[in-house]
Order: C-alpha cells, then sequence, then structure tokens
C-alpha cells in the first residue's frame, strides 16, 4: 500500500530527511505565553510536544509567542436562570519568531471548544471549568505542533 504513495512525491511529515527532520526543527523552538493559568498550561503543553525533554533549548532558533483568549457561553439555562452547561472557547493566535531576525515567518490562529456541566456544587464547577481548560490546552498544544511542523515541512521541501 505504501508503495503507490512513494511514487506520487508522498513523504511522512516526521520522516528524517537529508536537511534533518522536523523534530529536530521543533526542538529549536523557544515558547513565550503569558503568565496566566492557560498560557502556562498552553506553553508546558507545547514544549512537552515539541523536545523529548520537555525544556526548550539553550539557543533557540525560533520562538513561539502565544497570545490566548478565552470567554465562556451559557448553553443551558433552566427556566429559574440556573445555569446548567457551559462552553468554554479558547483562541490562541501565535507567531512564530526567527530569533535571529526577530520577524515574524508564521502567524496563525489555533482554537478549541469544550463543554461542561454545572451543578449545585461550587467545588465541582470550578474543578469541571479547571479540567475543561486543561483538556482545551492540549488540544490547542497539538494542533499549534501540526501547525508548526507543516510549516518547516514546507520551508524543507522549498529548499529553505
Amino acid at each position: 500500500m505504501a508503495l503507490p504513495l512513494a511514487g506520487c512525491g508522498f513523504t511522512p511529515l516526521y520522516a528524517d530527511r537529508t536537511s534533518g527532520s522536523v523534530a529536530s526543527d521543533l526542538s529549536m523552538l523557544d515558547v513565550s505565553a503569558p503568565e496566566t493559568r492557560l498560557g502556562r498550561e498552553l506553553k508546558y503543553n507545547l514544549l512537552d510536544l515539541l523536545s523529548s525533554s520537555g525544556n526548550p533549548p539553550a539557543n533557540p532558533a525560533y520562538r513561539v509567542v502565544l497570545a490566548p483568549t478565552s470567554y465562556e457561553r451559557d448553553v443551558a439555562v433552566e427556566a429559574d436562570a440556573d445555569v446548567t452547561r457551559k462552553t468554554l472557547v479558547v483562541i490562541v493566535p501565535f507567531q512564530l519568531i526567527d530569533t535571529g531576525t526577530n520577524k515574524a515567518v508564521l502567524s496563525s490562529t489555533s482554537r478549541s471548544r469544550s463543554s461542561y456541566n454545572r451543578v449545585t456544587s461550587e467545588f465541582a464547577n470550578i474543578t469541571a471549568a479547571e479540567d475543561t481548560e486543561s483538556r482545551i490546552a492540549e488540544m490547542l498544544a497539538q494542533d499549534i505542533k501540526l501547525q508548526l511542523s507543516i510549516y518547516f515541512d514546507r520551508q524543507a521541501k522549498a529548499g529553505g
């Protein structure tokens, strides 16, 4: 099954190339995010995905600057105005900055949403909201990694 794909020029995104690999390009990234709970979750989830150690490199070639924003929407409201379900939406515009020139080489956005139930226990509501935010941060980190991987793959194919 892989034989026909090889003939059409298909190469796996994370395959080793003669000029390196997407994985080695990703390991040369540092991540910058706001010092908020969501910012830290995004930053450390992304660092965990970018390098095997989960740490930024000593001399990063690029820096990913994250600017997350979030908002909640009431999804299910009862007749007495009690909210029984909320949706959390997170939008993360980000830029890939070349540290040598300090110029943006990629600007993009990642978005995700998730809902959670609200109950009479305020502790349960806070826990559910935080868990939802953590799940969203994981999904966004994976999406940002994919977008960065595609960028580096295209750069390698273009000879850049």
